[in-house]
């Protein structure tokens, strides 16, 4: 029994311990993507930008859930990745083409918007961002360590289903709607104040 609860006891602190280095490989892809993002970001024009955001006329004509489906693909990606071995290498491919994707649409935000362009990125990507970030990386997180779990359930080795992928994506849901709704409501009204 005290075996057990040691071999247990040491099985979460790895947990933890895997957890935070794959915090920390996403969060360092994230960077160098935001940083070739800020880089190439004010090269481009606005119409031809990798847009992490609505336009204004889209937000009117699409629908609810198409907006919800935009603004959360990041996040279904990450969950789809997490649930096989390929998560390994293409969580921290991903982290980096989000990083890349924000920060290269609000270096053309501010490039196109000399005067207001730095209050405008603030408010078309700061303010999604807010729930949508949290929640892009406790879900990637979660996903590389499922990844892992594959990765050693395939090589033969015993692997305690410990990973909360699904969980912690159920529970981001509610922040991801809530994004979503102020990608639809209330950025459009601030944006409006700024022109």
């Amino acid at each position: 029994m005290i075996k057990k609860k040691h071999s247990l006891e040491k099985h979460g602190f790895s947990y933890q311990r895997d957890g935070r280095v794959y915090f920390m490989l996403l969060i360092l892809s994230f960077s160098a993507g935001c940083l070739a993002g800020s880089l190439f970001g004010s090269f481009f024009g606005l119409d031809s930008v990798l847009n992490d955001c609505a336009d204004v006329s889209e937000i009117n004509s699409a629908g609810t859930l198409t907006l919800f489906f935009s603004y959360s693909r990041f996040h279904l990606v990450a969950l789809f990745l997490g649930t096989s071995v390929f998560g390994l290498v293409m969580l921290p491919v991903l982290s980096c083409v989000k990083g890349y994707a924000l920060s290269c649409t609000a270096a053309t935000i501010i490039s196109c918007y000399p005067e207001k362009g730095l209050v405008m990125a603030a408010v078309i990507l700061g303010i999604p961002a807010i729930f949508s970030l949290p929640c892009f990386f406790v879900i990637s997180i979660e996903g590389f360590l499922s990844s892992t779990r594959i990765f050693h359930f395939l090589r033969g080795n015993s692997s305690p289903k410990k990973d909360k992928l699904y969980s912690k994506f159920l529970i981001c849901l509610p922040l991801l709607a809530a994004g979503t709704f102020a990608e639809i409501e209330l950025i459009p009204y601030l944006v409006s104040l700024l022109t």
